[in-house]
């Protein structure tokens, strides 16, 4: 499998290259994919401006968030690129925000908003209940086996 990773901001933050590799590994093969074959997913870390204007122009949301994926699985001809996954853009300095809000340490937030983000480009999504339900319970049995002491997202 490749894996880009391109820290453009990293802002102090501590980025363990290889705890997110795992995670992303480990969220593929849960959803039955096989790491031999050569996936690709880029993960960018970039700043609060820029993601906030990704998710203003993409989604119509005009705040920062946390991680905003672009799935190459959607759209014209995606069908002559089945390895190539799609993009995921995280923003370090939301991850502390929401690491604080949901009362855990930045490094498990990191890792949960990598699997959230490989889930997106699998095809999950969170707009209706069920979706969110199905999404919810994928980012857990994944993050209980990255981290022994995970209790869910502890979200409001």
């Amino acid at each position: 499998m490749k894996m880009f990773l391109s820290i453009q901001h990293k802002n102090g933050f501590n980025i363990n290259r290889a705890e997110l590799r795992n995670a992303v590994k480990k969220t593929l093969v849960h959803n039955g994919m096989k790491i031999s074959d050569p996936y690709e997913i880029s993960i960018v870390f970039t700043g609060r401006n820029e993601i906030k204007e990704m998710n203003r122009e993409y989604r119509n949301i005009d705040r920062a968030t946390d991680v905003i994926s672009f799935a190459f699985s959607e759209g014209e001809g995606s069908q002559f690129v089945p390895f190539l996954l799609g993009d995921i853009f995280i923003c370090p300095e939301v991850v502390a925000d929401h690491a604080e809000k949901f009362g855990t340490t930045f490094e498990n937030e990191l890792i949960f908003v990598v699997v959230h983000g490989v889930l997106h480009l699998l095809g999950f999504d969170h707009n209706r209940k069920s979706d969110r339900e199905k999404m919810r319970e994928a980012e857990d049995i994944v993050m209980k086996e990255l981290v022994g002491n995970w209790n869910g997202r502890c979200e409001k």
